[in-house]
């Protein structure tokens, strides 16, 4: 039960809490899939299997009882068809409660902040009144008591929009597998029409989504990637290899194309640049060498890592290398870099980008069979320490992150992955200038705002700042949010006018893991270290 109650030497702030718990409903579902696969014969994501095609769906119910008379297939197809309406309802239900309990929390973390500046601001007022009387004391309450009640208003109202969709989801399970209860399923992504067609018109497909036409060309930078993917995807075969070879420098950028395209295209590229290289600067210039070492990297023998981005024009350039693929993988962490980086600094970065894997797979176990993979993102201009006070690089490398993980999302297959935002340095600034863009885009009623920035976790190490006062601001749980600040840490003189407060401090209310005796650069050097252990288990999904 909630309880708020307003005090000028501190108030009570506690939004109503549900007992409801996603984990558990996670777990009823990946049970019901696995009773759906030992009714079908089939082991595996049944998830995937039904979101296929009604064809496939008939086949799939007719492999393990062809002998079976037409009647009683068709009672096995009914419930078949009735558990995976049960899993898409609860699947619906669980990522409600999980919705709820993070906007609870970063209610509670954003009253945290405000009472305790108003408190600060109440202790002032009364030292000036104690000398002169002037009303300020009266004024600072007045002030607290007012955003009291507007953040326990906002409070209250999420609170009655989740007993709203609770009622919804009651009303689903008892009313069943209606067409509008199936089609609001389909419209949220949590149910394909396909499993439902073979019952007959009742459930005929809907609409097709139109698909975008970007004319006989490609679509052009900075389109949206769900709307670049959507059109990649219903290309035929032949159109797909045809563009492939007409615009491979456009394709192997592009936000939204799928991972494994991407990864060919580049990697053609690099062999070209490599070679280009060795004729402009010869074999001792470090342009080549690094060239070198990354076409050597990505062609090891148990290479699980793949070439996204490269481009050596330009002062800063881009190289986006993923160790193991983010479109098939349960956990995907990309990795933002701090000032200096550039093109060149692609080896060094996807070190630090595998050793993060590592660990993250260590903590999971062989045969866990859940899969990492974790992006070293070298995807904006960072600027030098001299320009790194300033706001313009922020900015543009905010928006580039915010494109490149909607492309990711774009191209993800299957259930989405735990997500996770690792920046160093400056690049933590990104990281934290991209999350309050994302909060302010979705407040506004401009549809055409661009896509927003959807991650479940964010680490920061060696951080001048997340361009805020408080972890209030970053439209994430303080829990979700880790950070950490090395005892030698030259960052830590940094001033709170430059990107806003030390995010290792108590003031901003972030989650502290230790990192004793380290360095600005030390964070990601030592695998199965303290830092690194405690960043794999977030990226894993353990922490």
């Amino acid at each position: 039960m909630a309880k708020f109650e307003f005090s000028e030497s501190g108030c009570t702030f506690i939004p109503d809490l549900t007992i409801a718990r996603e984990g558990r409903l996670r777990d009823f579902v990946e049970d019901f899939e696995t009773f759906m696969g030992r009714i079908t014969g089939r082991s595996g994501n049944l998830y995937d299997e039904f979101n296929s095609s009604s064809v496939e769906f008939s086949d799939l119910i007719a492999w393990k009882i062809t002998d079976e008379a037409d009647y009683d297939q068709s009672k096995w197809q009914e419930a078949v068809l009735s558990i995976s309406y049960l899993i898409a309802v609860t699947s619906e239900w669980a990522d409600i409660v999980e919705d709820y309990k993070d906007t609870r929390q970063m209610n509670i973390d954003r009253w945290k902040n405000s009472e305790r500046l108003h408190l600060k601001k109440i202790q002032n007022a009364e030292r000036n009144d104690s000398t002169v009387w002037t009303g300020a004391k009266d004024r600072a309450i007045d002030a607290m008591k007012k955003d009291f009640k507007e953040q326990r208003k906002k409070a209250q109202k999420d609170w009655e929009k989740f007993e709203e969709d609770a009622e919804e989801i009651g009303d689903k399970l008892k009313k069943g597998a209606t067409e509008d209860n199936i089609r609001q399923l389909q419209d949220a992504g949590y149910l394909s029409w396909a499993p439902y067609n073979i019952m007959g018109s009742q459930y005929d497909k809907p609409e097709i989504p139109e698909i975008p036409d970007f004319g006989h060309g490609v679509p052009k930078p900075g389109s949206d990637p769900e709307d670049v993917n959507l059109w990649w995807e219903n290309l035929s075969p032949a159109k797909q290899k045809e563009l492939k070879a007409d615009y491979p420098d456009e394709l192997r950028m592009m936000n939204g194309i799928p991972v494994i395209v991407r990864d060919e295209l580049n990697q053609a590229f690099l062999e070209k640049e490599v070679e280009r290289a060795k004729a402009e600067h010869g074999e001792k210039s470090t342009e080549f060498e690094e060239l070198e070492q990354l076409m050597k990297n990505l062609n090891e023998e148990d290479n699980n890592a793949y070439l996204l981005a490269l481009d050596t024009s330009g002062g800063v350039g881009r190289a986006i290398v993923s160790e193991g693929n983010p479109d098939t993988a349960d956990n995907v962490a990309t990795l933002v870099p701090g000032t200096d980086t550039d093109w060149m600094s692609v080896n060094g970065q996807h070190g630090r980008a595998q050793r993060l894997k590592s660990d993250a797979d260590a903590v999971l176990g062989e045969d866990s069979g859940v899969n990492n993979a974790v992006i070293s993102w070298i995807g904006y201009d960072a600027p030098t320490k001299v320009e790194a006070p300033f706001p313009f690089n922020v900015k543009s490398g905010a928006d580039e992150l915010i494109d490149f993980q909607a492309g990711l999302s774009a191209t993800q297959q299957g259930n989405p992955p735990n997500t996770t935002l690792i920046g160093h340095s400056y690049g933590s600034t990104v990281v934290g200038h991209a999350l309050q863009k994302s909060e302010r885009a979705s407040s506004d009623d401009d549809q055409n705002s661009g896509p927003l920035l959807e991650v479940d976790n964010v680490i920061a190490v060696g951080s001048p700042g997340m361009d805020v006062q408080h972890v209030s601001e970053l439209n994430i749980p303080s829990s979700n949010v880790h950070v950490s600040q090395g005892d030698d840490d030259w960052i830590s003189s940094t001033p709170d006018w430059a990107h806003g407060s030390d995010p290792s401090s108590d003031e901003f209310g972030a989650t502290v893991f230790d990192s004793p005796g380290y360095g600005h650069s030390d964070y990601f050097n030592t695998p199965r270290s303290g830092p690194m252990v405690y960043m794999g288990e977030v990226i894993a999904g353990t922490r």
